[in-house]
């Protein structure tokens, strides 16, 4: 992948150079080097970090930077007795940053591998940092809510992520938000304040506008949704996080539980809180979540333990509840079609080959109290630059 990543941007750096010949613009490529303390360093907040970016120089002014990752997995499942296996390319990231000046900067992520050719372009937008309190991005890109669903899936314990997280952050699963990979097209502000003598800054915010309508598409309603996300770090590696969305959507589908129908709008509200601890050994993760969807009020939160057993080894303990609708008693929701009440449990190993590169498997278990239990198993293999 580095050598497809290489030829492009060769490419680049030809149509550069041919353009700015005349000028003699100096052209440099060169590949850049995290440090393994900086590549465990890496939080929630800090997103997409590249391993080894290659990165092209044109000039005194514009740098680009390419990285990528990708992830192949083998699943087995286990479903009331009816069984299923797999290979599955889960994600094949590929990333361009452009930095214009040290305060204006682009950014494009595309997913090669996602089946639905819609949503190939995850994000795309534009930043520009007045100062470290106050930067302005317009684009589409990660909504702020609920950290796990910031955090880069590099770094994720869980292979298929939280199904607590992957419905109430809009990722997969809500039959009337739909599956938007827990982005959307907005305007949004961040920020870090308050310094604290060891260089890492006590709050970091982010409040935006989005349209509320996911992924690759044009709003469809007049409403907009405001998502925000407050993170408070007292000491270096502990943050305690609070986000929300208040908005209103308009149903892709019919709802589960006969509430709202396809094309009728309803509102939307979500509300999180959580912390995240990273401190040698230890990477301990764990949020709650609650939602509502017109009338139907969900919950859902999960507890992720990495802890390093070994120079390179993880052992990986993860705890999920998802209630989809809180207002039904058990012997009403047995009564679904769909389960509507699921607890999971995980525990796996991965092991770290080189930095970002990792072979991971885990067994979960999702105890559906309203619907046949399922037992899975899964093994990846991910590499990073």
């Amino acid at each position: 992948m580095k050598k497809l990543f290489l030829a492009l941007a060769l490419s680049w750096v030809a149509m550069a150079v041919t353009t700015a010949s005349a000028a003699d613009i100096p052209v440099k490529v060169s590949f850049q080097m995290m440090s393994d303390s900086a590549v465990n360093a890496v939080t929630a907040l800090d997103g997409e970090q590249p391993v080894e970016p290659l990165k092209i120089s044109i000039g005194d002014a514009v740098n680009l930077r390419f990285s990528g990752y990708a992830q192949v997995d083998y699943d087995y499942i286990n479903e009331h007795g009816i069984t299923s296996n797999d290979f599955n390319i889960r994600r094949v990231i590929l990333m361009a940053e452009a930095q214009f000046t040290p305060k204006l900067t682009a950014f494009v992520m595309v997913d090669a591998a996602n089946s639905t050719y819609a949503k190939h372009l995850q994000e795309f937008y534009i930043q520009y940092a007045f100062v470290p309190q106050f930067k302005l991005r317009i684009g589409q890109f990660k909504q702020p809510f609920m950290l796990e669903n910031i955090i880069s899936p590099r770094l994720l314990g869980t292979l298929s992520m939280n199904e607590s997280t992957r419905y109430l952050a809009g990722i997969a699963g809500d039959p009337l938000y739909g599956n938007m990979a827990g982005r959307d097209l907005g305007l949004m502000a961040s920020g870090d304040l308050f310094r604290a003598p060891d260089g890492h800054y006590w709050l970091n915010y982010s409040a935006g506008v989005f349209n509320g309508a996911g992924l690759n598409v044009r709003d469809n309603n007049r409403h907009k949704d405001f998502i925000a996300m407050l993170n408070v770090r007292p000491v270096e590696g502990l943050t305690v996080s609070t986000s929300c969305i208040v908005g209103k959507g308009r149903a892709r589908n019919d709802s589960p539980f006969n509430t709202v129908e396809e094309g009728e709008e309803y509102t939307r509200n979500r509300w999180s809180a959580g912390l995240e601890y990273k401190r040698g050994r230890v990477n301990l993760r764990g949020e709650w979540a609650w939602g509502k969807d017109g009338k139907v009020n969900s919950r859902g939160g999960y507890v992720e333990l990495a802890l390093r057993t070994l120079p390179k080894l993880d052992l990986v303990l993860d705890f999920d509840h998802l209630n989809t609708n809180t207002t039904l008693s058990r012997a009403e929701q047995e009564m679904l079609p769909r389960p509507t009440s699921t607890c999971s449990y995980l525990v796996g190993l991965q092991y770290w080959v080189y930095k970002r590169c990792r072979v991971a498997s885990q067994y979960v278990f999702r105890d559906r109290r309203t619907g046949p239990d399922m037992h899975e198993w899964i093994t990846q293999v991910q590499v990073s630059f």
